[in-house]
């Protein structure tokens, strides 16, 4: 199990006047985006793959921004993100009806990132976050104990490539009942959650029900962003797994020992994910 040793410095007897909210947090971060700036000095592919990449973040990644996602599921959620170097943040208020479409929109980043080959390492957690006043001029504003505690939970457990939980937040969305629509299409958000041998959760960003229509889009309006699909569109999942197939045959034996263990992870998954199709 992940030991949960940050401190809480924020508490939860806020005082009435303040401005932190209860809010689940995911820390997101692209791995091998450094190595790939230093490729990018010497191939000029390899920089068009960094700045489509870095178009996809900003694409969903605007403060104050609200988001609504899919055909016949107009619900609008506050959603707040941010986007700097290689990592993304983004951050809703406490509410068991929106992990789902938190869920969504990470599902939509890690599969459109996997298109450049790239892959992300992330953490989910939920706790105090400063939530910003936007009449007030401070819809950048990013502060909160739970952001904190999602970068040192992406720093110290995710280790492969995948999306980690904490143990409150998976409580949490188990307790709650959450529905997984819209990112998954059948049962409860907690069946889209895996637990490895070291107690630690996770998303299974591959399950052959999550909700990954082949003709999905991202629309960007004036202050929203949404994320469209037809229900009657085919599971884009046969090329998500070819595409991540892809990744790990380029990198598990073209790199050193730190990193083809972490491919090697993504490898035996894949294959796991596979086979229950």
């Amino acid at each position: 199990m992940i030991n949960q040793q940050i401190d809480v410095a924020l508490g939860n007897n806020l005082p009435e006047s303040s401005c932190y909210e209860r809010s689940i947090v995911a820390f997101l971060d692209i791995l091998g985006f450094k190595n790939k700036v230093m490729q990018s000095e010497k191939d000029n592919g390899v920089i068009k793959i960094l700045v489509d990449s870095l178009k996809i973040c900003s694409g969903i990644s605007t403060g104050g921004k609200k988001v609504t996602q899919g055909e016949g599921v107009e619900r609008k959620i506050d959603f707040q993100s941010r986007f700097f170097s290689d990592s993304v943040v983004f951050f809703i208020k406490d509410s068991p009806a929106d992990i789902s479409h938190l869920f969504l929109v990470i599902r939509y980043l890690q599969d459109e990132l996997w298109k450049k080959g790239l892959c992300v390492r992330g953490a989910i957690t939920i706790g105090n976050m400063y939530w910003p006043l936007r009449e007030n001029g401070e819809k950048d504003i990013t502060l909160g104990n739970a952001l904190i505690e999602a970068h040192e939970l992406e720093s110290t457990c995710a280790i492969y490539p995948r999306i980690v939980l904490s143990d409150k937040a998976y409580e949490y969305i188990s307790e709650s009942n959450c529905v997984a629509y819209p990112f998954g299409l059948l049962g409860k958000l907690k069946d889209y959650i895996l637990k490895d041998e070291a107690g630690i959760y996770y998303m299974d960003l591959l399950h052959k029900n999550i909700n990954r229509s082949s003709g999905e889009f991202l629309a960007e309006y004036e202050d929203d962003f949404s994320i469209r699909w037809e229900f009657e569109d085919a599971s884009n999942l046969p090329i998500v797994i070819a595409l991540v197939e892809k990744i790990v045959d380029d990198n598990i034996a073209n790199s050193g020992q730190y990193i083809r263990y972490k491919y090697q992870w993504l490898e035996k998954y894949t294959k796991k994910s596979k086979n229950k199709i």
